[in-house]
């Protein structure tokens, strides 16, 4: 009986024999936790880096490809702070100035001019002017189907913007070269300037005209009042026809980093201009009552932009936070060629 028992508690564990499975079992599990938790530090950063880089990347593609049909002269840069206070974006003192953070041009209609129907069809505006059938009124623009520009344009703006007598807004004819007008008294060609007769400042439009297609002409366009009152008017072979300006403001956050403002569906040439909206006075609100506004990227560190001849570039930095203080900022920079 007694050999049984001493072969019984033969099988059985010592106390330090458990002591030891214990802690070896107590190191493995530490391991194992440490491993779990860098796995998942790793998850949250790639995660939230990857959503940092897709954020970047879709806000700087949607500003890219609204800058590439800005019209040339028509880019400002302006205080959100102090309306009155604007800069040329191609003055060499905007890439290192953080007050003039607003960012301001007018761009040419891509849809109505792209746009067909049928497979052969023609677009809604061509861009070509036949200057010798033209007139200082009437502007004679083979290969364009008006009607459609109209449709086009007026779906677009929610009802504002046609080329129909009787449109509540019409859009900015620009002629290539960017001159508008030749000095009566030099003949010299005076250029477009956004800064002075645009109607993106001030009241002053003596530099831009509208335009709405001849009734029943699907090729002809006419000035409008004032500017078919204007003489020595420049018509080159090439035009551009606008239907709204665009701006992109820095909205201040309470953490001090900014969210990038779109306003858009808007025209200066018809008296509409960026105002502040009631209650907006003070520190870099982007609270306008003008046109329509959509936010572009929220968590902005960084937005500097300059232009250089037919060359604009921006960096755009942006942050996405994965808990705590920890923070992931991915900068994107590009060049739009015109």
């Amino acid at each position: 009986m007694r050999k049984k028992e001493f072969i019984m508690m033969r099988k059985a564990l010592t106390l330090i024999e458990v002591i030891m499975v214990i802690v070896i079992l107590g190191i493995v599990a530490s391991i194992g936790s440490s491993m779990i938790a860098d796995s998942y530090k790793n998850y949250l950063l790639q995660n939230t880096t990857h959503k940092a880089v897709l954020k970047t990347e879709i806000a700087a593609q949607q500003i890219s490809n609204l800058l590439a049909n800005r019209i040339p002269g028509t880019t400002l840069a302006r205080n959100p702070n102090n309306l009155n206070d604007n800069l040329h974006v191609s003055d060499p003192t905007v890439p290192n100035d953080n007050n003039h953070s607003l960012l301001e041009w007018i761009a040419y209609d891509e849809e109505s001019f792209t746009a067909r129907i049928g497979a052969a069809g023609k677009p809604g505006w061509s861009g070509f002017c036949d200057v010798n059938s033209s007139s200082a009124t009437i502007i004679n623009t083979p290969g364009s189907n008006l009607a459609f520009a109209h449709t086009i344009m007026n779906n677009l703006s929610g009802g504002r913007v046609g080329l129909n007598n009787g449109s509540l807004r019409h859009p900015a004819i620009f002629f290539r070269n960017n001159f508008y007008q030749n000095d009566p008294i030099t003949g010299n060609r005076i250029p477009y300037d956004a800064l002075t007769c645009m109607g993106m400042i001030d009241n002053n439009t003596s530099c831009i005209s509208t335009v709405e297609r001849v009734a029943g002409s699907t090729t002809q366009l006419k000035f409008r009042p004032p500017a078919s009152t204007r003489l020595h008017k420049v018509i080159a072979e090439h035009y551009k026809l606008a239907r709204s300006a665009y701006s992109i403001c820095p909205k201040l956050r309470t953490d001090g980093h900014y969210d990038l403002i779109l306003y858009y569906n808007y025209q200066p040439w018809e008296g509409d201009r960026l105002t502040p909206a009631a209650g907006a006075a003070g520190t870099n609100h982007c609270n306008f009552s003008t046109g329509q506004k959509a936010v572009l990227i929220r968590n902005v560190t960084v937005f500097k932009f300059a232009e250089a001849g037919n060359v604009f570039r921006f960096k755009l930095c942006a942050q996405e936070s994965y808990g705590g203080d920890y923070n992931v900022t991915i900068c994107k920079e590009k060049a739009v060629i015109r």
